[in-house]
């Protein structure tokens, strides 16, 4: 709870970091921090931005590594039809990177 330190962690200044949070603050029409001196406190809309963003975080990187997977061919589903000839030699095809008869 310090905007000393938690610009210096994100690499930019003091009073940039101050304006970007008070910028916010004024789109959203609500105070994110009870600032009361060099003691500052979280209000409940800031906890309440705080809760969703890191849902929208986590939402993003899940996205960054769906579209990953896509651009490097790693997913999809493998469907296999097998017959009673052929169940004992599954396990070796499926091990095996070449095609299996």
């Amino acid at each position: 709870m310090h905007f000393t330190k938690a610009s210096e962690k994100i690499g930019i200044s003091q009073p940039t970091l101050s304006l970007q949070i008070k910028a916010l603050e004024e789109e959203l029409g609500m105070t994110l921090f009870d600032r009361a001196g060099k003691k500052i406190k979280m209000t409940d809309a800031g906890k309440l931005l705080l809760h969703h963003s890191a849902h929208a975080l986590k939402d993003l990187q899940q996205a960054k590594a769906s579209i990953e997977e896509l651009r490097t061919e790693q997913r999809g589903s493998l469907r296999i039809g097998i017959t009673s000839f052929n169940v004992y030699e599954l396990p070796a095809c499926v091990q095996s990177v070449t095609y299996c008869n």
